[in-house]
């Protein structure tokens, strides 16, 4: 019984490390708070690479977290737009 449960906590530890919102995560977005709260500061790079890596969990991050009214607001698409990155289509 014991080996059977390490066994089932290992598969569902293995399924969630390969589902896609695992990868997600909006801290990695902090780089970008700066452009969003005072649009005049250009994004860093470092923002702009934290938009593409995470660009696969945007509509995970617009639907399902606090920062989402921030990315949908006219200073979220511009930090899009400053990055050359394509605004999600949720």
């Amino acid at each position: 019984m014991k080996l059977t449960a390490i066994g089932l906590v290992a598969m569902v530890t293995t399924v969630m490390q390969l589902s896609p919102t695992m990868a997600c995560d909006v801290i990695d977005l902090q780089p970008c708070l700066l452009p969003i709260i005072n649009p005049p500061e250009p994004p860093t790079a470092s923002c702009c690479q934290a938009l593409r890596d995470q660009g696969p969990c945007m509509c995970y991050f617009i639907k399902n977290t606090w920062i989402g009214p921030t990315i949908q607001a006219p200073n979220g698409h511009k930090l899009f737009a400053d990055c050359n990155v394509p605004y999600p289509s949720c």
